[in-house]
């Protein structure tokens, strides 16, 4: 789980078409600014003392007086506390039908004033103070970050237990709200990312189950909110029950206590949100093309993948970063970029949520090299299944995601981010220590079981541009 956080100065339409790329643009952006450096980070990383470094803070879990938890690194390096928390099954998911955007709407108007400070109070008090807060409503939960200057900690916490308990909501504002939504989502037509985007996860989820909508909302559900439903949002939402955090910085295990009761123990005691069922998901393999004049093709693929605690997590991991996650040297940016020059980037990752564990790809070329690009995909695809990987490519794989790993700790934002997934995906404290070790342990017949199967059958494809000769 990896979230960009900065204070919040840019306009909410900005951020919330940020968000309407769902989850394979962003990344895609990215992998293609990173293809274009020509920065070759396997073999930095394979030289690197930092692959035989282990994490040496071990996280502490403390417990508040009204039963909330949190695990700690106290770091006194630097003067800064940073916090992350995760309130989960209260996300875009969770909406009910004929409100599908509350919950968006909401992250973005929690900053938007809260107990005695208006609009402008609020955000002076964050940027007189140094003080960083941002909250994100993701498919599944609703999250939020705090990241404050030691001196400046009491007013930081106030703040955060002000907004999530005491928010405005104000009428006014929410009408600016949802006007720059309503724009957003006309933007949004008009851009053939976020277009192929929307079109993928409803040919993947279903336009009917949650998953499958659109993140921003409906235009007329958006119009129909009021300042109560935001109010009712916030006490079914976010409780104490659904409530993770993790916590890092110049903080000691007695402070962190007192700062998570003192923000966090007025909520309500319970989510009131439903549970929602997994989608059936559509993974027969099978290409829809969303016909649309553009310069480039782009496609997005997806096949079955693996849950995050799985035993076979860590072979498929390191087969997909075999296969297509390692930069410009995994199987597919080495054919297709580097041999045959028809994409400038080509890429695949997994996603470990929890009811739709998925492998994903996606790539882009001129339509004319798309017909040769798409061969390359599933030529590879399927004599990865058939012959897996070499001991080469996992000593190669395993150099990198060891001495990577440790890049990942450079913020007190990080760690604080990364206990707070910890706890998400049930990895245990000592993960930060184990997780390497975990790495060394994956044999190459592990890695090659695990090609076999997840390979085996060719992925789903969702692509946009024009397209001759489609099957």
């Amino acid at each position: 789980m990896h979230r960009h956080y900065r204070r919040h100065k840019f306009s909410t339409a900005v951020l919330n078409f940020l968000v309407a790329g769902i989850f394979v643009y962003a990344v895609w952006t990215g992998y293609k600014n990173y293809a274009f450096s020509g920065f070759d980070d396997g073999r930095i990383n394979a030289n690197s003392v930092l692959k035989e470094k282990k994490f040496d803070k071990m996280p502490v879990e403390v417990s508040t007086p009204s039963g909330l938890k949190v695990w700690l690194i106290e770091d006194h390096t630097v003067p800064i506390i940073a916090l992350s928390f995760i309130f989960e099954h209260a996300g875009r998911a969770y909406d009910p039908d004929g409100q599908n955007g509350r919950a968006g709407i909401a992250a973005n108007m929690l900053l938007y004033g809260a107990g005695t400070y208006n609009r402008r109070q609020f955000q002076d008090e964050l940027e007189l103070n140094g003080i960083q807060m941002a909250f994100s409503a993701g498919r599944e939960d609703f999250s939020g970050m705090l990241v404050t200057p030691s001196e400046n900690k009491k007013t930081a916490y106030a703040l955060l237990r002000t907004a999530l308990t005491e928010p405005r909501f104000n009428s006014q504002d929410l009408s600016v709200e949802q006007a720059q939504n309503i724009e957003a989502l006309k933007i949004q037509k008009e851009r053939p990312e976020s277009v192929l985007s929307l079109a993928f996860a409803g040919e993947l989820f279903g336009a009917e189950h949650p998953y499958g909508r659109n993140p921003l909302g409906d235009e007329a559900d958006i119009m129909s909110l009021d300042s109560e439903d935001l109010k009712t949002w916030l006490q079914s939402s976010l409780a104490k029950d659904n409530l993770i955090i993790g916590m890092a910085g110049d903080v000691t295990p007695d402070e962190a206590t007192a700062a998570v009761e003192e923000i966090f123990s007025a909520l309500p005691a319970h989510n009131a949100n439903r549970d929602i069922e997994a989608p059936k998901m559509n993974l027969k393999p099978h290409t829809r093309n969303v016909e649309r004049d553009t310069a480039q093709v782009v496609s997005t693929f997806a096949a079955a993948g693996t849950s995050r605690t799985a035993a076979d997590f860590y072979p498929l991991y390191i087969a997909n970063h075999i296969f297509g996650g390692s930069g410009l040297t995994s199987r597919l940016s080495l054919k297709a970029r580097e041999k045959e020059g028809l994409t400038y980037g080509v890429y695949t990752y997994l996603s470990t949520d929890e009811k739709t564990p998925l492998i994903l790809g996606q790539f882009s070329s001129t339509p004319e090299n798309y017909p040769a690009m798409r061969k390359i995909i599933t030529d590879e695809w399927r004599r990865f299944a058939d012959k897996g990987a070499t001991a080469e490519e996992l000593e190669t794989a395993r150099s990198y995601l060891l001495a990577s790993y440790n890049l990942r700790f450079d913020s007190v934002a990080g760690l604080a981010d990364m206990l707070a997934a910890m706890q998400k995906y049930n990895l245990g404290l000592d993960f930060l220590q184990k997780r390497n070790d975990y790495v060394n342990a994956v044999t190459l017949e592990e890695v090659n079981t695990a090609a076999a199967r997840y390979y085996s059958v060719m992925p789903m494809e969702v692509n946009i541009g024009k397209i001759d000769n489609q099957e």
